[in-house]
């Protein structure tokens, strides 16, 4: 029998981690699908369709295809809704480096993790490392809920513009 954690996963799956790095973990992961929706949404009022049309569509898509469609807007509406699509590209990012790269745990409780190199040009077997801790993943849980939260104000300059 399979020594198990407190939701019977077998520990050898993902080593020992205490519940406070999973509790931080599905917060991140849950807060970033909000954002995934947020910028759905954003994608949506900047070409005037109505929401689900680009649902599909790979978030990394969405934003590139945001930051075009805001470039014909009004000043200000350029530049926040650029430094939006930034700041929750970034964030994007950390997340999966987070999600992909923080296993097994470490018998010192260091969180720490690698995966093969993300970036395509890269093809000799390097790899991306990830270092955190559990206070830093609550830093970025709380850089997440402002974004989040950010999302109206930046909203709004999309959706009151006139279209086009």
């Amino acid at each position: 029998m399979f020594e198990v954690d407190a939701c019977n996963l077998p520990i050898g799956l993902l080593g020992r981690h205490p519940e406070e790095f999973y509790g931080a973990m599905g917060r991140i992961v849950c807060i970033c699908a909000v954002l995934e929706d947020k910028v759905a949404s954003l994608r949506h009022a900047l070409v005037r369709v109505q929401q689900g049309r680009f649902t599909h569509e790979p978030t990394s898509a969405q934003i590139k295809t945001s930051r075009r469609l805001s470039r014909d807007l009004p000043d200000p509406a350029p530049s926040l809704i650029g430094a939006f699509l930034g700041r929750a590209q970034v964030a994007f990012d950390r997340r999966n480096e987070l999600v992909h790269s923080s296993f097994p745990a470490q018998a010192s409780g260091r969180i720490w993790g690698h995966r093969a190199a993300r970036e395509k040009s890269v093809t000799d077997g390097s790899t991306d490392t990830v270092v955190t801790s559990v206070e830093e993943m609550g830093a970025f849980i709380r850089e997440l809920a402002t974004l989040v939260w950010d999302f109206n104000h930046v909203y709004a300059w999309s959706a009151s513009t006139p279209a086009p």
